[in-house]
């Protein structure tokens, strides 16, 4: 059964490469661009993924993942940051990936967190 990812970036040159990438598999993708437009389609729809940058224009995706983890029980996220050092010591969550990703490695994470590794 296709699951339902959403991709949280303010870079559209990444959103791209996360659309072609996610094209491979049978998922379902929404786009934001914002942590105000990611959190408005959380509360309105139900995910089972959701995938942020760190730091989006509005809002933290650290921020982002604790709201969606508080909308849906059980929720998988995975962040991607430009550099681990944005993060605040001790912050660093178990799922996050440096730009540029090894994307073999990257889709494995998808897979896991999808319930299908």
């Amino acid at each position: 059964m296709p699951k339902r990812i959403l991709v949280a970036d303010d870079d559209p040159a990444m959103l791209k490469v996360y659309e072609r990438l996610l094209a491979r598999t049978s998922h379902s993708v929404a786009k934001a661009s914002t942590f105000a437009e990611a959190a408005a389609l959380i509360a309105e729809r139900d995910f089972d993924l959701l995938i942020t940058d760190l730091m989006l224009p509005d809002g933290l995706g650290t921020d982002l993942i604790k709201f969606f983890e508080k909308r849906r029980a059980g929720a998988r996220s995975l962040l991607v940051t430009g550099s681990a050092e944005e993060l605040p010591a001790g912050k660093l969550p178990a799922n996050y990936f440096e730009k540029p990703f090894d994307i073999a490695v990257f889709m494995a994470a998808v897979a896991e967190a999808l319930g299908q590794a």
